[in-house]
């Protein structure tokens, strides 16, 4: 790629109104998220942003504020994880086209933040949609440090036709010998396994938030549905409380600078007790009677 002169840049025109797309914080520990050949990132849990379909915005969605961010990575650095990718939901597409040109820029600048720079870095994008039968189809995906390196110097744009990335006419892009003013977006692309897991440390069944059409909300009728199970088929009260979404709720009515250390200290270690005084106004707060 050579640089020429001044960057323009135009907007993408795809209609995907009729599916909620976004982004999923997915949390490793620390210690696995080194980058090594042929090592594991463990996703621990998910965290998905306020945002609202948009079919002019060329991703297809928004971004809104968010007044839990603060909390997300606070909560987060306690645990002892990491942002190491996001999750975008894509309407049926024809086959072989695996992202727009939107979706691969904005993979880039993700992975180049995770990255501080055109690094090597776990960070992945996986994709979610609907295949030709109805099942659901999960995938996940790096973009190439190539196209880390023209993102990070804005050769990239969107143009009309969202198979393939357009190079901005400051630079040139050279493919089999000859100067191209596009590059279609899977040669930016790597497939990367994915692998089942069951977490050791958490669990997700409390309802996740920023999700208003869900039938279940955050309520404390629902954490006192998920804690009233202690006791039970060998449940423990901070095998329940070990849940991403839950410890986020929390957030809301308890100090987080004095009380969430204290209680994610014993979700990551769990040799570290739970002060019973925590279970009690926990339990409180839930609703429950005094068994726990």
């Amino acid at each position: 790629v050579e640089e020429e002169e001044e960057d323009t840049k135009e907007e993408e025109e795809e209609d995907r109104s009729h599916l909620r797309q976004g982004w999923g914080a997915r949390m490793p520990q620390k210690n696995e998220s080194k980058v090594k050949k042929n090592k594991k990132v463990i996703v621990e849990a998910i965290y998905e942003p306020p945002q609202e379909a948009d079919a002019d915005a060329a991703e297809g969605f928004v971004m809104l504020d968010d007044d839990q961010e603060e909390n997300v990575e606070h909560v987060a650095s306690l645990l002892g994880l990491q942002k190491v990718g996001w999750i975008v939901g894509q309407p049926p597409r024809e086959t072989g086209f695996q992202f727009s040109a939107a979706e691969v820029i904005m993979a880039a600048e993700l992975q180049l933040e995770c990255a501080q720079g055109v690094e090597e870095t776990p960070f992945v994008t996986v994709r979610c949609t609907v295949g030709d039968e109805g099942n659901v189809i999960v995938e996940a995906f790096q973009v190439s440090l190539q196209c880390m390196e023209m993102v990070a110097e804005e050769a990239l744009d969107i143009g009309p036709n969202p198979g393939f990335c357009y190079v901005n006419e400051t630079f040139t892009a050279i493919q089999e010998g000859k100067p191209s003013p596009t590059v279609e977006n899977n040669f930016f692309l790597t497939l990367v396994p994915i692998h089942g897991y069951q977490s050791d440390m958490f669990v997700t069944q409390f309802p996740f938030a920023n999700r208003p059409f869900d039938d279940r909300q955050q309520t404390h009728d629902e954490m006192k549905r998920q804690l009233t199970k202690s006791g039970q088929a060998g449940w423990e009260f901070i095998d329940l409380l070990s849940d991403f979404a839950l410890l986020l709720y929390l957030c809301k009515f308890l100090d987080v600078s004095q009380d969430m250390p204290k209680i994610c200290e014993s979700v990551k270690d769990r040799e570290v007790l739970l002060d019973d005084g925590y279970k009690i106004i926990i339990s409180s707060m839930a609703g429950m009677d005094g068994s726990y």
